[in-house]
């Protein structure tokens, strides 16, 4: 019986921290924002998942946290609404394959955060099987891309 509990507890913990599947990165994508609308006509806060990103991205944002040392680091944005505030309307979430790469897509999400008009680039790659987030271009805007901000350390 008490082997069944803690292999109940182990099997539990793994299903609780279970890692983000993204099979679709339009659909993902599609599916964050509405979260964000969601927790705004709520008045509550939302953060998308973390575990999404690839390697290269997911070192460079753990570099700004060690670097930062609890104090605010690179970004001092919500990289998703472009801004530390959001009241998004008018949210178009679209893709585009990436010609000669079938493991590379760019998914496009048009939308006005407190009415000033955004479109950001999200960069996903296929690794091992499993769609993760490359980089992110504003190109609206304040137009930056997320690899840069996060290596304001150098």
């Amino acid at each position: 019986m008490r082997l069944f509990f803690i292999v109940g507890a182990l099997v539990s913990r793994h299903l609780a921290g279970a890692s983000t599947e993204i099979t679709d990165p339009e659909k993902f994508v599609n599916d964050v924002y509405k979260q964000y609308v969601a927790a705004q006509q709520s008045h509550k806060t939302y953060q998308a998942p973390e575990d999404i990103y690839t390697p290269r991205l997911a070192a460079l944002f753990e570099k700004d946290r060690r670097l930062s040392k609890g104090e605010v680091g690179c970004i001092e944005i919500d990289f998703w609404v472009n801004g530390q505030d959001w009241k998004l309307s008018k949210v178009n979430v679209t893709s585009q394959s990436v010609s000669g790469h079938a493991d590379q897509k760019i998914v496009v999400a048009a939308f006005d955060n407190l009415r000033t008009p955004m479109e950001l680039h999200f960069h996903f790659v296929q690794q091992k099987g499993k769609w993760l987030l490359d980089d992110v271009d504003s190109v609206k805007g304040d137009k930056w891309t997320l690899s840069k901000l996060l290596d304001c350390h150098h």
